[in-house]
């Protein structure tokens, strides 16, 4: 049984704004930048019936400065002053009172005079415990014990300040833990086998009675999976592997923005630079015949004729500010639904979102939601979307989740005769309609479906075909296009395209069955089955192609398959028929329409 209870806290306030979050330990780490100075107070509660000591332990981490425990650029600290004030637990609505400290006992400090322990204890607001000399990136504790033991039934309130103000900068307690010791001259020591405070409460409540489905029985449950063994050891593993990591990565991205560097382009030299510091109105649409400066301005026939576009506008916070703040003024004209664009910009993401999910958007025209573009086919249910998502914040996530959590989203495919009669394009949705992945979607699931899909962020693109990169990573070149991406219906990227072709011919089938590319996918995709076992390979191609199982048929049916095309392999003696038979089966589930088609 540990001398020590480990304080619960509930609340720290920091003067000049430090930032502690939890370690499941009872300690706390400083994760904001250090001040020059600061002033913690501490709110915390304990279980136990009396009180004699607290301990102050301040320990290290590799995010501090030097491993700490302080936050100097040495890691060092230097507690001034400490203050003990104590209520009962169950009383809330009582000050706590002042604890006389009467001594002072630390592991280590720094001299015995202004750095010391007892330093901490004096009038003197700047002198106090130190650790330098031989005690950073080390462990530390001091003890200080009260002048009269407190008791309580009921534990304690406990409000302790720590005042941090030494002259040398940012010499802050980086991590602390704090408890108490109901025992007398008690020796400072780091360390506890006591239970994390937070458990220890939830275990009370459960012993208690509490309810199974309460956080008290989620926390004790959570405790007790760590004792075991097995949870250690995978415990143990995580940590290690979380440690060795795979490092950093530095990668450079392009960051398009004002006030920064402009980036050199190859047609800079042709006597038409791509950056213009101002913008002219031009007669006829002549850069010789330039008129006055164009300024920022709205879209007036989005705007009621008495508006000011001063409602808008934000203006730079200082004549050397790196942007103009135009942009944040665009934003606040496009969100104002009152007057400003707001209505239509809702409308406008609504459609495009719907459009996302069911291959046509309530209005079939994204590009034009004007006269010339079509007519909504539900106006009240876009007005409705439009509203719901700025009521809600515009937040995209919770409407991806509100259609696809719809009926109308979760519909059969299952064709219906007498209702196709009455709407031949199903414009009034009435089913779901089978719709192909783009043409990125389907050679990116034919590689994360083969294992060989590179998932590796940034970096430059390519032209190269064969990459196992996303095909976001195309290169975009007139002269050398991606055969496969204009297959599927890879659209002009010189032009805005609202809603993409999608045609279904001969040479689709073919490059699923011949291309280079697709054989390739299919032996990878071969090798992460079971080579042995035809069931188990069927049910885990399915899985990983499907996401489900084999019906009964299909099972029967490829079973046969391999069987068949096994024994062709082995009459035209291929070295390793099963492997070739595998291979087949994995290029055939890639080229069924289940794979390219969402249903």
């Amino acid at each position: 049984i540990s001398d020590w209870e480990t304080l619960n806290v509930v609340e720290i306030k920091a003067e000049n704004g430090s930032k502690f979050e939890s370690h499941g330990d009872g300690s706390w780490l400083a994760v904001s930048d250090a001040p020059d100075k600061e002033v913690l107070t501490i709110v915390a509660e304990s279980r136990g019936r009396s009180a004699s000591s607290l301990r102050l332990e301040v320990l290290t981490h590799d995010s501090l400065p030097q491993k700490g425990p302080g936050r100097a650029g040495n890691g060092n600290f230097a507690l001034g002053n400490i203050k003990v004030e104590a209520a009962a637990r169950n009383k809330s609505d009582v000050p706590p009172a002042a604890l006389e400290i009467a001594s002072a006992l630390a592991t280590h400090q720094q001299n015995t005079d202004a750095l010391s322990v007892t330093a901490s204890i004096d009038d003197d607001p700047v002198s106090g415990w130190a650790v330098d000399v031989g005690g950073i990136g080390k462990d530390q504790a001091a003890v200080f014990e009260f002048a009269q033991p407190v008791t309580n039934e009921n534990g304690f309130r406990w409000v302790i300040t720590l005042r941090q103000q030494h002259p040398n900068t940012k010499h802050a307690i980086g991590r602390f833990r704090l408890s108490v010791g109901s025992k007398t001259q008690l020796q400072p020591s780091v360390g506890t086998d006591a239970a994390d405070p937070a458990v220890a409460a939830a275990l009370d409540q459960v012993k208690s009675g509490a309810d199974r489905d309460s956080e008290a029985w989620k926390t004790a449950q959570q405790w007790f999976a760590s004792t075991l063994p097995e949870w250690q050891a995978k415990r143990k593993a995580i940590d290690e592997h979380q440690v060795k990591g795979p490092g950093l990565t530095l990668a450079k991205v392009m960051v398009t923005s004002e006030g920064l560097p402009k980036m050199s382009h190859h047609a800079d030299g042709r006597g038409f630079p791509h950056f213009y510091p101002e913008t002219y109105i031009l007669t006829r649409g002549d850069v010789h015949q330039k008129q006055s400066v164009a300024s920022p301005g709205f879209l007036q026939v989005l705007m009621p004729g008495n508006s000011d576009e001063r409602t808008w506008h934000v203006a730079a916070p200082d004549e050397n500010s790196r942007t103009s703040f135009r942009r944040a003024s665009l934003a606040n004209w496009m969100t104002d639904v009152e007057h400003g664009a707001g209505s239509l910009v809702a409308r406008v993401i609504v459609n495009r979102i719907w459009q996302h999910h069911f291959g046509r958007g309530l209005v079939a025209s994204p590009n034009d939601f004007g006269v010339s573009g079509e007519r909504p086919s539900h106006p009240e249910l876009l007005d409705w979307l439009a509203s719901d998502l700025v009521t809600h914040g515009w937040q995209l996530k919770r409407l991806h989740r509100m259609i696809m959590s719809s009926s109308v989203y979760m519909q059969s495919a299952e064709h219906d005769e007498q209702r196709a009669m009455k709407d031949r394009d199903n414009m009034l949705l009435w089913r779901w309609t089978p719709r192909r992945l783009e043409a990125e979607a389907v050679r990116d699931s034919m590689l994360a479906v083969s294992g060989k899909l590179d998932r590796t962020m940034y970096g430059p693109g390519t032209l190269d075909q064969n990459m196992t990169r996303r095909s976001v990573y195309f290169f975009i070149k007139r002269s050398q296009l991606i055969p496969q991406m204009m297959l599927f219906d890879w659209p002009e990227h010189l032009v805005s395209i609202g809603r993409r072709s999608t045609t279904t011919v001969a040479p689709q089938a073919l490059m699923f069955m011949n291309s280079p590319q697709g054989r390739n996918f299919a032996t990878a995709f071969s090798k992460r089955l079971r080579q042995n076992d035809s069931q188990a390979a069927i049910m885990e191609a399915f899985r990983l192609a499907f996401s489900r199982q084999p019906r009964p048929a299909e099972l029967t049916s490829l079973t046969l398959f391999l069987e068949q095309q096994e024994a062709a392999y082995r009459q035209q003696q291929t070295s390793q028929p099963r492997e070739a038979a595998l291979v087949d089966m994995c290029q055939t589930l890639m080229s069924m329409n289940e794979f390219v088609y969402i249903e």
